[in-house]
Order: C-alpha cells, then structure tokens, then sequence
C-alpha cells in the first residue's frame, strides 16, 4: 500500500477524525556528506568500514563534531537516515 492511500484509509476510520492535521509530500534531494575535524577512533573507523560506510552523512558528521566539542547536539532527520551515528561514536 502507498502513502496516499494509506492516508485515505487512515481518513477514513472514525476515530482518526481531526487526528490527521497535515500531509506534505517532500522530494527526495541528494545526500550531502561532511568531514570530521579529526578521525574516529581506529576500532570505530574499522567497524564503520566494516559496515560498509564510506562517508558520513553531513548531519552524522555535523553531530560527532558539535559533540566532540562539548557542544548539546539535537538531530532531527528522517527515518533510516543514520541518527544512530551521530551519537554512538562520540
């Protein structure tokens, strides 16, 4: 089932009414990575390659520096977009 019509039969269960306030579309855009100011860890940069992660996100990257530098880091990006390495590394 798509979105949309997940949403129409969401719209149209009694109980979800005016629960449902808002429905926007965003397109996709292209990822953008960043650069840390100094390297992880080596047993780090070993597992992130052993998973198979080449390069942070721009908000991972963003996040373990902000970090790092004793700064309070808030990450809010969607789904299966890598939070988890924004606050696990550092």
């Amino acid at each position: 089932m798509d979105v949309s019509a997940f949403l129409d039969h969401l719209r149209g269960l009694p109980w979800v009414d005016e629960q449902l306030a808002h429905r926007e579309d965003i397109p996709s855009r292209a990822a953008s990575h960043g650069e840390l100011e100094r390297p992880l860890n080596p047993h780090l940069e070993r597992g992130r390659e052993a998973a198979g992660i080449r390069r942070l996100y721009s908000h991972q990257a963003d996040a373990i520096n902000a970090s790092r530098n004793g700064e309070n880091v808030v990450v809010a990006t969607p789904a299966a977009s890598g939070k988890s390495l924004c606050y696990h590394p550092p």
